[in-house]
């Protein structure tokens, strides 16, 4: 028998088990592998046991617990549909880290590719946002007393503009009391999040919004205030929230 392949068709069992997913699949796969016939029967027995339940559950009750804790208000932004998701989640993802936050990042991802419901996405970008800004750990660079039109202007790393469809005061209040979502207006809701502000976010205006989106990947001042209604104090105010940043020569 190769020690490597029974461990690896063992801990192939335990991962599809602790995923949600068939394990028939990964039984098919032992007749291909360097064992004793003895080897495979008690792989394929092993697999209906008590003790292999409990095994594979561990794992599956750690990342579920992991998810719980660190993608908070994207789970509330799911009310019914958070078990089938996180279910899905589950089978559809690798178990990659044993890190809470990594694991939450990992599910947001994966919301935000997937989803279709009304708010989620935006919650769940929000979330990834201010997961990445505590990530990062900077403050906000200091701004120049006076700037100029030849000065360049660039997105901080850890900032980033999220467009929510209602009031994120009213969506995120909704969140956290488990009343009901609010109704899609048909404005956008731009919400800046950057290491300057006192909350990590704040609403943004709608020439806030237009500034940041034309600085990607950078723009110099001039440019910038040539847009409409782009004006320096408009500039002022994203630099002294630490959205943008002057890139120096």
């Amino acid at each position: 028998m190769a020690l490597r392949d029974w461990q690896n068709a063992l801990g192939q069992l335990v991962e599809a088990r602790a995923s949600g997913r068939d394990l028939p699949p990964v039984l098919e796969t032992l007749d291909g592998l360097e064992l004793e016939e003895k080897d495979r029967a008690w792989l394929r027995r092993v697999a209906g046991t008590p003790g292999f339940e409990l095994t594979a559950y561990v794992p599956r009750w750690w990342r579920h617990t992991r998810v719980m804790r660190s993608a908070r208000f994207t789970l509330a932004a799911l009310r019914e549909s958070r078990e089938e998701v996180l279910r899905t989640y589950l089978r559809a993802t690798p178990c990659t880290t044993l890190f809470f936050v990594s694991e939450g990042l990992s599910f947001l991802e994966y919301v935000i590719r997937t989803t279709a419901l009304p708010h989620v996405r935006a919650v769940a970008e929000f979330e990834q946002a201010l997961w990445a800004l505590r990530r990062e750990a900077s403050s906000a660079p200091s701004s120049p007393q006076v700037l100029s039109s030849e000065d360049v202007l660039a997105p901080h790393p850890a900032a980033t503009l999220v467009t929510f469809d209602a009031s994120p005061e009213a969506l995120l209040g909704a969140l956290l009391t488990g009343s009901p979502l609010p109704q899609e207006p048909a404005e956008p809701h731009p919400v800046l999040v950057a290491p300057g502000l006192p909350r990590m976010w704040r609403p943004a205006t709608s020439e806030e919004a237009r500034a940041f989106a034309a600085c990607a990947p950078s723009a110099t001042a001039g440019a910038l205030t040539a847009l409409p209604d782009v004006s320096p104090e408009v500039l002022s105010a994203l630099l002294a929230a630490g959205a943008l940043i002057v890139r120096q020569a």
